[in-house]
């Protein structure tokens, strides 16, 4: 008895709940703009009216997997039976999201159909059921209510016997409750999908797809497949060797060694088969193998991050993965893999630090020869190349023509110098374009930073003694003063780390100035890289030399 009194006290009290925002949403919409109201009016007043209508249908991955009957083209056929019946709906467009959840909206198909409303193309849209336009209750209720009146767009929903045509249907309570059980159905759902997870996993069960050198049996447990299971050894043992991911790829292309995708379509994992061509294997491929710690008979769970709609958008940090050993048989030893790892990493770590380096140099030294710089065999652009020595090389994979950039400045400056010996009028072009390069120009505006990072630091220790002394005279409370330093200091110490940059810059950009100028023949002009290079137009290497310059001039 008390637990029905309890029961009916919690329907009574969400009822009240529900009328209640009902009836606060009425009082809202009744400040909507006069536009909706034209609108809606509009619509009403037009019984022979010939509707431009577009379908709406959606699945999302949990539809697809607990049901066929629910797929997109059931969807979209049932909803087309509907509109062949109607004599004032004529079908324009159909907008079809797979795979795209109902609690948001940020869905391409849909982004489409709103495009096609705001330019006038359909004025009706039609679809299965409220849960198929949303499970989020705010946002549905602001498409219904707000959205599509304001733009004179009729709504119907088939199975919820919908028509914002029909003022009864427009105006009751079917709506707001119908979206509120959708948003409670998704929340419910995802914890069953959760909890089912646990289960499988309890169970050993993967769910997962099936990783390259196994197959699952009817339980759902993986078994190794026997005509792949010796490449995933061979791959690790190659890795141990030295062998980089791209050299083993090769090697199993060569071999004509299925690939990961493909071996899931042999298997029969996959349901869209049309991509198979006998793809190569890549290096990610590879890494994808290498990786992995179920090879060691461990299943892993948690591996992968979702968001709240359970879209992939990384992995977990390690710490946070349930690993199950001995679950499965396995194909190498946890000595094995943990020795690959390592090699790995370490690999990772000089890889990035080559990278860093190689971004601090690009920073430091742009290439300025980009686009001038020639292979005289092919006519091909060389590519710059940083060698771990600092030096810097230009050269042509295709046809093995390099020139360090010593050598290549050394052969401009020759050439020009030759040119302006023959040329005395040119001295006096090349004087006078000598005045402010780039650099010097970024020097300059390097200098003004910093002039300007000390000033606000001053004024911001000042600021602090002016409070420290409001605070000693009692015009300013503890707290208020601790909160203003707290805050100078922080400035503080972000304007001084900025101050500390900019001068190392600033070393960096005198040092390449310093480095760059150069003395144009016998005269007193002062070229620098910036414009000795307004006069190169086109450079052609050879065998280590510049076999041609094209200059402006």
């Amino acid at each position: 008895m008390k637990l029905r009194t309890c029961w009916k006290n919690c329907i009574k009290s969400r009822w009240g709940s529900m009328k209640y925002l009902h009836e606060r949403r009425s009082r809202l919409m009744a400040r909507v703009s006069k536009k909706v109201s034209a609108a809606q009016r509009e619509a009403e007043n037009a019984p022979h009216r010939i509707w431009k209508t577009a379908i709406y249908a959606r699945l999302s991955d949990f539809d697809d997997v607990l049901r066929d009957m629910e797929s997109l083209e059931v969807q979209i056929s049932y909803i087309k039976e509907y509109i062949n019946h109607r004599d004032d709906l004529m079908l324009l467009d159909v907008f079809a999201d797979k795979r795209c959840t109902g609690t948001n909206f940020d869905r391409p198909e849909f982004e489409r159909l709103l495009k096609a409303l705001q330019e006038r193309k359909i004025d009706c849209i039609v679809v299965k059921d409220f849960s198929r336009l949303g499970r989020n209750f705010v946002e549905t209720g602001q498409y219904l209510e707000q959205v599509f009146p304001l733009f004179g767009v009729r709504f119907i929903a088939i199975n919820d016997n919908y028509d914002s045509l029909n003022r009864q249907s427009r105006d009751g309570m079917l709506v707001p409750i119908k979206s509120m059980i959708n948003e409670m159905y998704s929340k419910d759902l995802s914890q069953k999908i959760q909890s089912c997870f646990r289960s499988k996993e309890a169970r050993g069960e993967i769910y997962t797809p099936v990783p390259f050198g196994y197959k699952k049996d009817q339980k759902n447990h993986l078994v190794l497949d026997e005509e792949v299971s010796d490449v995933v050894v061979r791959i690790f043992l190659w890795k141990k060797s030295g062998m980089k991911e791209r050299e083993i790829a090769k090697k199993l292309s060569a071999q004509g060694t299925p690939t990961p995708f493909t071996r899931r379509c042999q298997l029969g994992y996959m349901r869209n088969t049309s991509r198979v061509k006998a793809p190569a294997w890549q290096p990610a491929f590879v890494t994808k193998v290498l990786e992995n710690p179920v090879y060691t008979g461990t299943m892993v769970y948690n591996r992968i991050a979702y968001d709240e709609t359970y879209r992939k958008i990384g992995e977990n940090p390690r710490e946070s993965w349930r690993m199950v050993p001995d679950n499965h048989p396995a194909i190498i030893s946890w000595e094995l893999f943990d020795e690959v790892s390592t090699l790995r990493e370490d690999e990772q770590a000089v890889k990035e630090e080559r990278k860093k380096w190689c971004r601090q140099r690009r920073k430091n030294n742009p290439n300025i020869f980009k686009g001038r710089i020639f292979c005289k065999k092919c006519g091909e652009k060389l590519v710059c190349h940083w060698q771990s020595d600092g030096t810097l090389y230009f050269y042509c994979a295709s046809c093995h023509v390099s020139i360090s950039e010593k050598d290549l400045w050394n052969g401009i400056n020759k050439e020009l110098h030759q040119r302006m010996e023959e040329h005395r009028d040119l001295q006096k072009l090349v004087r006078k374009s000598s005045g402010k390069s780039k650099l010097q120009s970024k020097e300059i505006a390097i200098k003004r930073e910093i002039e300007q990072a000390s000033g606000n630091i001053v004024r911001l220790e000042s600021q602090k003694r002016s409070g420290y002394e409001q605070y000693v005279l009692g015009k300013l409370s503890k707290e208020k003063f601790l909160e203003l330093k707290q805050g100078v200091e922080n400035e503080i110490v972000l304007l001084k780390q900025t101050k500390s940059e900019r001068e190392k810059e600033l070393a960096v950009v005198q040092e390449e100035l310093q480095q760059k100028k150069q003395i144009a023949g016998n005269t007193e002009v002062l070229l620098t890289v910036d414009n000795l290079l307004q006069y190169v137009k086109k450079i052609e290497v050879d065998r280590r030399k510049i076999t041609y310059t094209e200059f402006v001039f």
